[in-house]
Parts: C-alpha cells; structure tokens; sequence
C-alpha cells in the first residue's frame, strides 16, 4: 500500500505504534484502576480464576475419582498463591472429595447444592477473603471452591490481563485495532497525498515563459511552503537570468537589422557582378539570420496571449503572404482545408510564425519540386507536403535543433527554421512529425492539441 519513500509510510507506521500502545496503557490502566479502587474485585481475581483453571481442567483416575490437575502445578497463578499458607481448594461431586489448605470452616462436607456460580466474603487470622464456588459444567454435581487467595496490587493486574487473555478481549481489541488502523492509514494517505497532488498539478502548468505561472502559496499547507517558495524562488531566478538572454538576442537581433540593410544597398552599387552576386548571397543570409534570430526572441521573450485560432484562415494567410516569395522561385503553393473553420487554442502570431517557416523551409530547401501543398485538417492539423529531396529518418530528430541542417540540404539556411516551429508546437503542447512524401519529398505535419477546446 505505501512505499517506503513515501512521506505517509512514517506517519501511517507512528498511527500504528501510537494506537496499538494507547490501547495496550489503556487497558491496564483500567485493570489497575479497577483492582486498586475496588477492594472486591481485587479479592475476587485470585480465587475466581483459580477455581476457572480447576474446572476447566479436572480429571478422573481410572476409578472414576477425581484427580488433581497436573499441569496446573506449573501454571503462573499456581505459582503466585502455593505458598500462601490461608490458600485452600476443594473440588468435590457426589461421591468424591479432594482439598487442599485450610479449608474454610463450614465447607469440609459434600454438598448437593447446584447453584452455578457463588461468592462469599469471611474472615481468617484477621484478614478479609473472599471464598468462590463454581459448578463444572457437563459434570452434575461436580463444584470447585476456591478461597484463601491475597494478591498484591501488581499480580492482581497480572492476573486480569492473563483472564483478559482467555477471555478474547485481547482479539477482539486486536480486531478493533486492525479496523482503526486501516481506516486511519487510508485517511492519513489521502489527507497528506491530496495537497501534494495539487502542487503537483500547478507543477505540471508552468509553461516555462517569463511571468508564467509559479506554484500557488495560498491553497499549499504549513509543511509544504518551504520547499513551494524555495522552487518559485528559483524559478524567479531562471526567469530573471532568461530574460537577460532573450533581452541580449533581440537587441543584438533588431541593431544589426538597419546596417545590414544599409550594407545591402551599397551593395548594389558595386559594379563587379560576380562580387556583387556573392556579397549580396551572404548579406541575404546574415539578414536571414537575423530575423530568424528576433522570431525566437520574440516567441521567447513574452507570456503568449491564447485565444481561438481557426487554422484555416492562418493556413490561408500564410499562402497568400507568401506566394511571390514561391512563384519568384518557380514554386506554386496550394492550400486545400475545409471551408468550415478549423480552431485550436493558442496564439495566432505564433502559429502563422510556425506555418510561415515550415513553408519557406519547403520552398527554399526542397530544390527540384514545383508544387508545394498545404493541408488544413482534422481534428487539428496543418501539413505542408513538398516533392524536393526530404529529410532523412537519421536528421529527423536533429534538425528540430537550432542551427542544423538536414544532409539533403542544398540551401545555405540557418537551421532555425524547424527549431522554431518545433518550440512553437511545444507552447501549444502539440507535436511535430516529419514523414517522407509518397514519390519522394518530405511531409511535415503540426499536430496540436484540442483538450482546452
């Protein structure tokens, strides 16, 4: 039921320890209490089960006289009253008669009398004794009387816990304890486990941006507020130290932006073809690159603001804006979605910035196609399918990377594109899958979520 490394093992185990020692104090408390404050019970608890140990063990000779137990020479009671010089026992039927001590006076004849259970106090040297007559059932006319016995305050408790014993208090508090035990251990791992599943699910909500969200202080117990604040503490932290980072890429990002569009037009101005073609090739992928690099700031550096997208008309406008791009590279794009609206819940900028990407990766990588397709379908997915090279099985997971390329790749890229697309679908807590097109060409399909719809 629990694991050792479980925060209820030790409570449940103390439950345990603490109930079965409450109850074990408990009941001898009560025996003491009972053989200290009532001067009759405490006189009755010797000789009462010193004639409940004859009669349950009396036995005949082969004459059919009666016999003294053997075993009950060394019984613990026997033990105890042996040597008490006022002890005396009688056990007697119609016909037979054995004693022992010094019998009470009055009580050396047989008797006929058939009550089931007496008790008698009498007097002998001075000192009080209570005298007890039990019949032996099964046995007509057999009796046992027992008198004589004084027992000290700690036998007597003794003696009531062994009674206790034989008597079944012992099961049926064990029984008790046993029922208790499981209800309570059932309670106290639902009551410790409750709290820190909801920590847990606070935990699994963060979404890692800055100012996310940070574990909830006012719904955490007293025992789970240290380590609640310490983690929040650290995740302030990371947040503080990230925002640094995002803040670095995104200034260094936007201030190369205007003198590389500078550069760009004095470029023009050489007159060397060969030279300008190739200074203008690296100044295009350096401003790639750079707007590429404020993307990631961007999608990094802000808490997304999610709302109902339809994929659809993000599909349709990411086709649109970028058909001049594809025809002036001799690429026609085709958008096939249904007519109804298609939404999923997250960020539009976000999600046009993924599909933007993974179209532009198709059309500047897939040399060779002519056609590139987009796909908007159900329950929530967009695929962009092209006919170039493809992406090998063995590149699949590392261009998700930034900064890789595929092997097939003939296009000086940045490597930014998928790594983007593919933080873009772990936002939004869906997926990527790259796949080869049937014929040749690469299909990479974006797999969101619909659990918040």
């Amino acid at each position: 039921m629990f694991n050792r490394r479980s925060i209820a093992f030790p409570a449940a185990v103390l439950l345990v320890v603490g109930m079965t020692v409450v109850m074990a104090l408990s009941t001898i408390l009560t025996l003491a209490l009972l053989v200290t404050t009532q001067v009759e019970d405490r006189m009755r608890v010797g000789p009462y089960e010193f004639a409940k140990l004859l009669r349950e063990t009396i036995e005949r000779n082969g004459p059919g006289e009666l016999k003294f137990p053997d075993e009950i020479q060394s019984s613990t009671l026997m033990r105890m009253v042996k040597d008490q010089p006022s002890f005396w026992y009688i056990i007697s039927d119609a016909t037979h008669r054995i004693s022992y001590g010094p019998v009470r006076q009055g009580m050396d004849q047989k008797t006929t009398d058939t009550t089931v259970y007496s008790e008698s106090l009498y007097s002998d040297g001075g000192q009080q004794f209570m005298g007890v007559r039990i019949a032996v059932s099964g046995r007509e006319g057999t009796v046992v009387e027992v008198g004589g016995i004084s027992l000290s305050t700690p036998q007597a408790i003794w003696v009531a816990l062994l009674a206790a014993r034989s008597g079944g208090v012992y099961q049926l508090l064990t029984l008790i304890l046993g029922a208790t035990t499981t209800a309570a251990v059932l309670i106290v791992r639902a009551t410790i486990a409750a709290p820190v599943r909801r920590v847990v699910r606070s935990a699994e909500e963060i979404d890692g941006l800055p100012n996310g969200r940070q574990l909830p202080c006012d719904s955490t117990p007293i025992e789970l507020m240290p380590m609640v604040t310490a983690f929040n503490t650290a995740l302030r932290r990371i947040d503080t130290a990230f925002d640094s980072q995002r803040n670095f890429l995104s200034n260094v990002a936007h201030e190369l932006r205007t003198p590389l569009t500078r550069m760009r037009l004095k470029l023009e101005r050489i007159q060397d073809e060969n030279l300008r073609r190739g200074l203008i090739r690296d100044t295009s992928r350096l401003a790639s690159i750079v707007t590429t690099m404020l993307q990631l700031a961007r999608l990094s550096n802000q808490s997304l603001a999610f709302t109902a997208v339809n994929l659809v008309a993000v599909a349709r406008a990411v086709v649109t804006d970028h058909a001049p791009i594809a025809l002036s590279r001799g690429v026609n794009l085709s958008l096939n979605a249904p007519s109804a609206p298609l939404f999923v819940y997250g960020s539009e900028d976000a999600i046009y910035t993924a599909v933007s990407n993974l179209l532009l990766n198709s059309v500047q990588h897939a040399t060779g196609t002519n056609l590139v397709t987009v796909n908007v379908g159900y329950p929530a997915q967009v695929t962009v399918v092209d006919h170039g090279p493809g992406i090998p099985p063995q590149d699949r997971n590392s261009v998700l990377r930034p900064f890789v390329r595929g092997s097939r790749s003939s296009h000086d890229g940045t490597g930014l594109g998928l790594a983007i697309v593919a933080q873009v679908m772990a936002v939004h807590g869906g997926s990527i899958a790259l796949d080869d097109t049937a014929g040749g060409g690469a299909t990479i399909r974006l797999l969101f979520s619909t659990k918040t719809l």
